[in-house]
């Protein structure tokens, strides 16, 4: 309603109104006859309601001259139009024979083809709807999806990890967290070129992706670090996945004629703990794997 206080459309959509008016007004066809037909009942309602009508299609976008329901739309409203001003002269001058009735094929003609042209617009309107929330769907996963990894990047951690935690508290689950980082990557990066370093993490994201449940979250924390969330997991449980999960991304390096080992730190989850203590104890347990050999996994218990 707001694009109504445009002249543009203000003025045309009061001059509709107007004569929608003035057609109610001398259409007698209710005083004419004691028991209306359903088709009089009818061709009175739309005659009411064709303002809003052409409002509701002029928001969805019917004013494109090259859609074809447009094309329907206007021949219907001129039949139908036609067809009403036909029995508005049939009142005035009481015409006899087959034109006196010509609106009782104008008038059904006419509501078939703004029917038709509304039930296209609909559903045209509705398979742009859905096209629309596709790509909505599409651009909002890969704005919080790491690309290389598929795994959730940094942005969406820092936008909804205490959201995360939040939901784990007020559902009272225990849970674990896995802080892991890829040793001497970049040496590996520097010997064994970024094709291969790409292909590694990509890898290492489908393993995560492998192991976790639908109700665990893992992110690309940084370039070459990860962290996962296993809720309603014990601390057992997801050293047993993630030592999986090592042991299947070594599996990959090796058949690629490449050492590379993983230093993880897992810990619990406190309740009511911030998220700053929470990684930043997974994350002293992960370096405390690498200052102990590599290739190891550190479990601290909160």
């Amino acid at each position: 309603m707001k694009n109504l206080k445009s002249p543009k459309l203000f003025i045309p959509y009061s001059l509709l109104t107007v004569i929608t008016l003035i057609l109610i007004y001398f259409d007698v066809s209710f005083e004419r006859i004691k028991n209306p037909s359903i088709q009089d009942i009818v061709a009175e309602t739309l005659i009411c309601i064709q303002p809003a009508v052409w409002i509701y299609f002029e928001k969805a976008g019917f004013k494109n001259i090259n859609q074809y329901p447009y094309y329907l739309m206007i021949s219907g409203m001129i039949i139908f139009y036609s067809g009403t001003f036909q029995d508005i002269m049939d009142e005035v001058y009481k015409l006899e024979g087959p034109l006196s009735e010509l609106e009782n094929t104008l008038t059904p003609i006419g509501l078939l083809l703004i029917s038709i042209a509304v039930i296209l617009r609909f559903l045209e309107e509705r398979k742009i709807n859905l096209i629309l929330a596709k790509k909505s769907k599409s651009i909002y996963t890969k704005s919080i999806k790491d690309p290389l990894t598929e795994l959730y990047n940094r942005y969406y951690f820092e936008e909804n990890f205490e959201k995360i935690l939040k939901k784990i508290t007020d559902n009272d689950l225990e849970t674990s967290v896995a802080f892991i980082d890829v040793d001497n990557f970049k040496f590996i990066n520097d010997t064994q070129g970024h094709v291969f370093g790409d292909e590694f993490l990509r890898n290492l994201g489908i393993e995560i992706n492998k192991g976790i449940r639908k109700n665990d979250y893992a992110f690309r924390y940084g370039g070459d670090e990860f962290l996962i969330i296993y809720t309603g997991t014990k601390l057992e449980t997801a050293l047993k996945v993630t030592n999986r999960i090592e042991k299947n991304i070594s599996m990959f390096a090796e058949e690629k004629g490449i050492k590379l080992s993983l230093s993880i730190g897992i810990t619990n989850y406190k309740k009511y703990e911030s998220s700053n203590i929470l990684i930043g104890r997974a994350d002293k347990a992960m370096y405390q794997s690498k200052m102990n050999g590599k290739n190891q996994i550190t479990v601290v218990v909160n």
